[in-house]
Protein backbone atom coordinates (compact mmCIF):
# COMPACT_ATOMS: atom_id res chain seq x y z
CA UNK A 1 0.00 0.00 0.00
CA UNK A 2 1.16 3.51 -0.39
CA UNK A 3 0.87 6.65 1.30
CA UNK A 4 -0.73 9.67 -0.58
CA UNK A 5 -2.10 13.00 1.20
CA UNK A 6 -5.08 14.54 -0.40
CA UNK A 7 -3.62 18.37 -1.60
CA UNK A 8 -7.25 18.39 -3.74
CA UNK A 9 -10.59 17.64 -3.89
CA UNK A 10 -14.03 18.19 -5.94
CA UNK A 11 -16.44 16.40 -5.50
CA UNK A 12 -15.42 12.80 -5.59
CA UNK A 13 -12.23 13.69 -7.79
CA UNK A 14 -9.22 13.98 -5.97
CA UNK A 15 -5.45 15.35 -6.46
CA UNK A 16 -3.48 12.94 -4.52
CA UNK A 17 0.17 13.18 -3.78
CA UNK A 18 2.72 10.33 -2.88
CA UNK A 19 5.56 10.74 -0.44
CA UNK A 20 7.75 11.35 -3.64
CA UNK A 21 5.78 14.36 -4.91
CA UNK A 22 4.25 12.05 -7.56
CA UNK A 23 0.38 13.43 -7.89
CA UNK A 24 -2.16 10.84 -8.61
CA UNK A 25 -6.12 11.89 -10.29
CA UNK A 26 -8.83 9.94 -8.53
CA UNK A 27 -12.51 9.70 -9.09
CA UNK A 28 -13.69 8.09 -5.47
CA UNK A 29 -17.26 7.93 -3.61
CA UNK A 30 -16.37 7.18 0.63
CA UNK A 31 -19.87 5.79 2.26
CA UNK A 32 -19.83 7.06 5.75
CA UNK A 33 -17.22 9.17 6.09
CA UNK A 34 -15.88 12.44 4.83
CA UNK A 35 -12.49 12.71 3.74
CA UNK A 36 -10.61 16.07 3.29
CA UNK A 37 -7.85 18.10 2.12
CA UNK A 38 -4.83 17.17 3.89
CA UNK A 39 -5.95 13.46 5.04
CA UNK A 40 -4.06 10.71 4.54
CA UNK A 41 -4.86 7.63 1.97
CA UNK A 42 -3.51 4.65 1.65
CA UNK A 43 -3.78 2.83 -1.26
CA UNK A 44 -2.94 -0.50 -3.22
CA UNK A 45 -0.55 0.44 -6.28
CA UNK A 46 -3.23 -0.54 -8.82
CA UNK A 47 -5.91 1.59 -7.42
CA UNK A 48 -3.50 4.96 -8.15
CA UNK A 49 -2.17 3.29 -11.76
CA UNK A 50 -5.97 2.54 -13.16
CA UNK A 51 -8.40 5.02 -14.27
CA UNK A 52 -12.13 4.01 -12.94
CA UNK A 53 -14.40 4.92 -10.36
CA UNK A 54 -14.49 3.91 -7.28
CA UNK A 55 -16.15 3.81 -3.80
CA UNK A 56 -15.16 2.71 -0.55
CA UNK A 57 -17.20 2.40 2.91
CA UNK A 58 -17.29 0.59 6.30
CA UNK A 59 -16.32 -2.72 6.81
CA UNK A 60 -19.75 -4.94 5.84
CA UNK A 61 -17.96 -8.53 4.77
CA UNK A 62 -15.53 -9.57 7.20
CA UNK A 63 -14.55 -12.68 5.28
CA UNK A 64 -13.29 -10.45 2.42
CA UNK A 65 -10.31 -8.20 3.47
CA UNK A 66 -8.34 -8.12 0.75
CA UNK A 67 -10.11 -4.33 -0.67
CA UNK A 68 -9.51 -2.11 2.50
CA UNK A 69 -7.88 1.43 2.54
CA UNK A 70 -7.20 3.31 5.62
CA UNK A 71 -7.80 6.48 5.88
CA UNK A 72 -5.76 9.23 8.23
CA UNK A 73 -7.44 11.82 10.11
CA UNK A 74 -7.09 13.82 12.63
CA UNK A 75 -4.39 11.26 13.53
CA UNK A 76 -7.48 8.74 13.85
CA UNK A 77 -6.99 5.54 11.59
CA UNK A 78 -10.34 4.15 9.51
CA UNK A 79 -10.81 1.21 7.43
CA UNK A 80 -12.50 0.91 4.58
CA UNK A 81 -13.90 -1.67 2.20
CA UNK A 82 -13.86 -1.26 -1.80
CA UNK A 83 -17.53 -1.37 -2.66
CA UNK A 84 -16.70 -1.43 -6.58
CA UNK A 85 -14.22 -0.26 -9.05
Amino acid sequence: MQKVRVVEKDNYDYILEGTKKEIYKINIEFYDVTVDVGDYIYLDDKVLEEVNQYAYGPIIDKNNVEDLIKIVKDNDEIYLQRYYG
